[in-house]
């Protein structure tokens, strides 16, 4: 499972959650493609609910994306889409770029190297970097495996990124991967051979288990079968008689003075199975013809016949059933109708957030040699009428494959269906009551069965008579599974009564439930028409609950509403309003609102009981969320 925790900047350590399917965090959109050669990205689309929506700047704002509670990305903000959807919806979408990216805000500087190792100049590259940048921007350089035969580089470095400078100068010649680490004491970057892992035994792409799609695509067209060897330039001056002036042709080294007269090879065996196909490759640094007759003949051994380049669409699931699949790891392909069995290593991944269960993988090109293309080839002939032969061997064996499958298909649309049920039903949805004694016994079972989501537990009346069921009815709510928060009614007629109240009410509730669940949320009942200096009083009560550990948004205030403007409560330091009024719709802004006090519920038959509705969203993101 993923989650998004999104941060002002790169220096904010607090950070905000913006999605976490667990408790309805949700985006529009969001799409991860994680790279093994380049720069991961990420775009995430939100709209009005979220917290990045207006609060995203570009190359300032931050995000962090795990999966299964592994950092998987690390961002910055590019640029952001703006749009109103043909349903009226307001979204944004924001692109974002992995903090590897870092590397390109710094540039290089002109210089030759020489007598250096490749490690070494890694290292000279990064301290350049280094050396331009914030310390939030700097790197701190970890493994580096890549050299050459000699261990010594020879190269110019002239006015590019750092990060275009690694990719030139180091990776393109020298291969080798960057891995970037975000470690406690900063972040890490690696220069190293070999990126992943080989599991040759565990967790393949296997039809039947995972594999949901496969393309395999061969391409023989980039062949040569007849080569034409080019070396370095060779300047001459012509004289133009027409208009006397002198222009300069550019003719290249070729190989006919060593090669029968013919400046160009044949490939038979290559001809024979593609015919003739000219092209030409060129050794700028090779200016003797019989060099270049060697570099031409060992280009010849090595080319290959064709390319192949595979699509992947697999499932995973971290947390049960399946594992996960790593770029730069190498893992076992099986189906044949595809390819033969082998391994295949996956170089980028491309992630649906709101789909963490499947994933599409773009997997390393493979060379193929004449010989094994041409192996491929005819089999693939000759396998239609192989496979046809064993599908009828073995029907039942494929339809139990099938049912199997089949089996895979419902527990995985299973959880298709759950997790769209988090994203779209993310709220408790049925009757919200409040009781007191006066509801005599109850019985919350079946109050429950009857739709009640949510109950609100008179605990006293002022601070020195305790309500004479609100035992029962806690330890009632617990055991049937019942959400609750309680309330006192409130007497007080100065500040250190009101902390007194809040003081009860707190313990009276908390000793209730003992090791049960805990109130989601504690309000003042603030309907007593002789209560003087309301305002100051209640905010000694609030004072109080934040004292021993309750934060506003865990407070409630209950505002008759003909006595909302007489009271004057500072409405601020409440997570909520909560407003009775029957026969009309409140005349004050309000985020829960008591509409009756008549209302009928299964389980309470010794008197009718008050009832609410239209909770705010603020209300239900506080209180409701499942």
């Amino acid at each position: 499972m993923y989650t998004i925790r999104a941060y002002e900047s790169a220096t904010d350590n607090i950070g905000k959650t913006v999605f976490n399917l667990k408790t309805n965090k949700t985006i529009s959109a969001g799409k991860l493609t994680l790279k093994d050669s380049d720069v991961d990205d990420f775009q995430i689309t939100v709209n009005q609910t979220n917290f990045l929506f207006g609060n995203v700047r570009p190359l300032v704002t931050h995000i962090d994306i795990k999966q299964d509670g592994e950092l998987i990305f690390r961002g910055r903000a590019l640029k952001p889409k703006r749009e109103m959807t043909t349903a009226g919806q307001h979204t944004q979408t924001f692109s974002f770029e992995s903090i590897l990216a870092y590397l390109i805000d710094s540039t290089q500087r002109f210089k030759e190297v020489h007598d250096t190792t490749p490690a070494d100049f890694f290292r000279m590259l990064i301290d350049v970097h280094n050396s331009q940048v914030p310390d939030f921007k700097k790197f701190r350089v970890g493994v580096i495996d890549v050299t050459n035969s000699t261990d010594n580089v020879y190269r110019f470095v002239d006015y590019t990124t750092t990060y275009a400078a690694i990719k030139d100068k180091l990776i393109n010649r020298l291969g080798g991967y960057l891995r970037l680490r975000v470690e406690p004491d900063g972040n890490y970057i690696d220069y190293i051979n070999n990126l992943g892992t080989e599991h040759t035994n565990d967790n393949p792409f296997k039809i039947g288990k995972n594999l949901k799609s496969a393309s395999l695509e061969i391409d023989p067209t980039s062949i040569i079968t007849r080569l034409i060897p080019l070396g370095a330039n060779i300047e001459q001056d012509v004289t133009n008689s027409s208009n006397n002036t002198t222009a300069v042709s550019t003719p290249r080294v070729d190989i006919a003075t060593v090669n029968n007269g013919l400046d160009y090879i044949d490939i038979p065996e290559l001809q024979t199975e593609f015919g003739i196909i000219n092209g030409a490759q060129t050794w700028d640094d090779v200016h003797d013809p019989a060099i270049l007759l060697t570099r031409a003949n060992d280009w010849i051994k090595s080319q290959t016949a064709a390319t192949e380049t595979w699509t992947i669409g697999a499932l995973e699931y971290g947390l049960s059933k399946f594992s996960t699949f790593k770029v730069g790891d190498s893992y076992q392909f099986i189906n044949s109708l595809v390819a033969d069995k082998q391994m295949i290593q996956v170089i980028q991944k491309d992630i649906d957030i709101l789909k963490p269960f499947s994933s599409t993988f773009t997997i390393g090109q493979k060379k193929k040699s004449l010989a094994s293309y041409q192996i491929d080839y005819r089999a693939s002939a000759k396998k239609y009428d192989q496979l046809k032969a064993l599908t009828n061997q073995q029907s039942n064996a494929i339809e139990k494959v099938a049912s199997d499958f089949n089996q895979w298909q419902t527990s995985i649309q299973a959880e298709i269906d759950n997790l769209k049920s988090l994203i779209s039903d993310g709220y408790l949805d049925g009757k919200i009551i409040d009781v007191s004694e006066f509801q005599g016994d109850i019985d919350w079972q079946a109050a429950k069965n009857d739709g009640v989501v949510l109950a609100i537990i008179r605990i006293q009346y002022g601070g020195s008579r305790e309500d004479l069921k609100y035992k029962q009815n806690i330890a009632g709510v617990q055991a049937a599974g019942i959400r609750y928060a309680v309330y006192g009614y409130g007497l007080y007629a100065n500040q250190a009564e009101a902390k007194e109240e809040a003081e009860s009410l707190f313990n009276r509730a908390n000793t209730a439930a003992g090791s049960g669940v805990k109130p989601i949320f504690y309000a003042i009942d603030l309907e007593e028409s002789t209560m003087t200096d309301v305002k100051a009083n209640t905010l000694a009560w609030n004072q109080r609950l934040t004292e021993l550990g309750v934060d506003s948004e865990h407070q409630v205030a209950y505002i008759a509403n003909q006595l909302y403007d007489q009271f004057n409560v500072d409405v601020s330091k409440f997570g909520s309003i909560w407003i009775p009024s029957y026969g009309n719709e409140p005349t004050h802004s309000y985020d829960l609102w008591q509409y009756t006090s008549k209302g009928q519920v299964a389980g309470i038959t010794a008197n009718t009981v008050d009832m609410n509705q239209s909770p705010s969203q603020r209300f239900k993101d506080n209180y409701l969320r499942r």
